[in-house]
């Protein structure tokens, strides 16, 4: 009872987040693209929630996962105003939200991931903390592809936002580092309370 009402009260955030992201975004034509991840996550959880009911600390994080991605649709991912802010009081080359981001798709997805790959395979110990680490580093060499592709297909403008570069040839690559450190973060600090979470009885 009480993991419902904690689901319903995560679901309706995250859609007052999305209405907030709605209103005059900086780049229309890149909101689309980029709300797009979310919702369709979001859709995807609702759609698969009666075969795979994930423990309330993997739902926690990917509803911050996607309050990330809201942010960045609002603004897009390369001109969030508090890292403009931190760009100029650092003076750094770009904003960093973007990076900021692919860190928090390592660093709140790991223990879905984990937990998906512990309900469907039999990998156990540190085969499993590997896999779950190399599946977001496989999933975020496929969401560059994409990018790339859904980029060529957009105006040369939307997609130069929606890739968020910012003139770094090397971006793909570091954002790919990002996930991947962001993954190993992300089973230092959560293993031990999700561990506690899937030996819980399901109705705590």
């Amino acid at each position: 009872m009480v993991a419902a009402v904690r689901l319903k009260l995560l679901a309706g955030l995250f859609w007052l987040a999305v209405a907030w992201s709605a209103v005059a975004p900086l780049d229309p034509r890149d909101y689309w693209l980029e709300i797009a991840t979310p919702v369709a996550g979001f859709a995807l959880l609702v759609a698969t929630r009666r075969r795979l009911r994930f423990t309330p600390i993997a739902y926690t994080l990917m509803f911050f996962e996607g309050l990330v991605l809201v942010v960045g649709a609002h603004y897009t991912h390369e001109r969030v105003p508090p890292f403009d802010w931190l760009r100029d009081a650092l003076a750094l080359q770009r904003n960093h939200y973007d990076r900021f981001a692919h860190f928090c798709v390592g660093l709140l997805l790991v223990i879905p991931v984990r937990e998906l790959l512990l309900r469907t395979t039999p990998l156990r110990g540190r085969a499993l903390a590997t896999m779950s680490v190399v599946s977001i580093l496989a999933f975020a060499g496929f969401y560059e592809i994409s990018e790339w592709w859904i980029a060529a297909l957009a105006s040369p403008e939307t997609g130069a936002a929606y890739l968020g570069s910012q003139g770094d040839p090397w971006d793909a690559q570091k954002d790919m580092l990002l996930d991947w450190i962001g993954a190993i973060v992300g089973l230092a600090l959560f293993t031990a309370a999700h561990e506690r979470e899937l030996g819980a009885p399901a109705s705590s």
